[in-house]
């Protein structure tokens, strides 16, 4: 197959999310892959030249080394509001361009703005195109007073999608509930490799590292620090926690500059660790190295239908779970696979309980059975070449 991914975030720097284990892996397949991407990250004018010029790199991988994705990224002005305008007509401009020279069998979209590109597209050219949904995406727009029009667009792209694949259950009721047709809307859940995310790694390194001593208990929360992470609650109670629990935060984000004063005005210098942005190949390591894994996002609009990739990754090495209770993540995982849902007001005695290490040994090899049972890409990479394959059937 020939196939193009459209999304409106960076592919280079961003996840790697869903989109990059699926499409890598079916890069290494053999399938050729072209992503048409954003510069979501962009710095802008005047601490950066006002126009960002078209990129394009080869042989991109994120998580496999034998996947070969190109990446194109067309220009935009970097002015806010008018880099997502301009991205309309430079990603029209661009899919036009790789239509002539590729002639794709598919166009797979992830993005509101620039999908509606990409659907004007593939309808001018007769190419299927299909909605991989892995988040509710008008609530990613930056400013709510705009999720409305975003909203619209989303329902106008999922109901004119030849074909919706969602992450979840709860994310597909939410499609359809937009207009997506229920015929056409399937579901591939997220994967993680089990090889890679084991509870065997050694993790003694990680420790050394970061100065977490062998009999600290270390809670560990990784992913981008949005306001709503949750993680600033598990702060406020670790000081009437046993100052053996530490807690190491892996990532970066719009709340970083806020908790690390939260850290100093709680007197936790010593038991929070702030490690920044990591590499990919390291969070494995940075999983095996905690008593306990942590998702306590608040529930917003953003965080309902969600399933973050992390939570299996978490699963698969064998750790526990500390979580909020998110119905996306619920109805996905349910209680008594190693996740321990609680309440806001209840996270403190749900953790006090995971100080127990024999909780802890249970619950993480429940943990792991789960990811095996359910989560392993090479199967869920299948379905999905599958579901693309019967769309570019259907449409010959």
């Amino acid at each position: 197959m020939r196939l193009v991914v459209v999304q409106e975030t960076d592919w280079l720097q961003r996840g790697p999310h869903q989109q990059h284990h699926l499409f890598e892996r079916l890069s290494a397949r053999g399938h050729e892959v072209i992503v048409v991407d954003f510069e979501i990250l962009y710095a802008p004018w005047p601490n950066a030249p006002l126009v960002a010029p078209r990129m394009e790199w080869s042989d991109v991988s994120r998580v496999n080394p034998e996947a070969r994705v190109r990446v194109i990224r067309p220009a935009i002005v970097r002015l806010p509001g008018l880099a997502r305008i301009t991205s309309l007509v430079t990603f029209y401009r661009e899919l036009a361009r790789i239509v002539r020279s590729f002639r794709p069998d598919l166009i797979v979209n992830y993005a509101i703005s620039t999908g509606v590109s990409a659907l004007a597209i593939a309808r001018s050219q007769r190419i299927p195109f299909v909605m991989h949904v892995i988040d509710a995406l008008h609530t990613l727009a930056p400013h709510k007073w705009i999720w409305p029009l975003a909203r619209s667009f989303e329902a106008l792209l999922l109901r004119n999608a030849d074909a919706t694949i969602y992450i979840n259950e709860e994310l597909k009721d939410y499609g359809v509930t937009l207009g997506a047709r229920r015929q056409a809307a399937c579901t591939v859940r997220t994967g993680v490799d089990l090889e890679r995310f084991h509870p065997s790694r050694d993790a003694n390194e990680i420790r050394r590292e970061w100065s977490i001593a062998p009999d600290a208990v270390l809670l560990v929360f990784i992913g981008w620090l949005y306001h709503f992470s949750g993680v600033d609650t598990i702060m406020h109670m670790l000081p009437d926690m046993p100052t053996t629990l530490k807690m190491l935060v892996v990532g970066s984000g719009e709340a970083e500059s806020k908790l690390w004063a939260l850290r100093e005005s709680l007197g936790l210098h010593d038991r929070v660790v702030f490690t920044g942005r990591q590499e990919y190949e390291s969070m494995p390591d940075f999983m095996t190295a905690a008593d306990v894994c942590l998702m306590c996002s608040e529930l917003n609009p953003v965080t309902r239908h969600i399933v973050p990739i992390k939570t299996f990754e978490y699963l698969a090495c064998g750790r526990p779970v500390l979580a909020s209770e998110l119905p996306g993540v619920m109805r996905e995982v349910p209680p008594g696979n190693g996740i321990i849902y609680a309440p806001k007001n209840e996270l403190l005695p749900a953790l006090q309980r995971l100080l127990d290490p024999d909780a802890r040994a249970r619950e993480g090899r429940k943990a792991r059975a789960y990811a095996q049972k359910h989560c392993d890409w090479p199967k869920l990479t299948d379905r999905f070449e599958q579901v693309l394959s019967s769309v570019i059937a259907q449409e010959k």
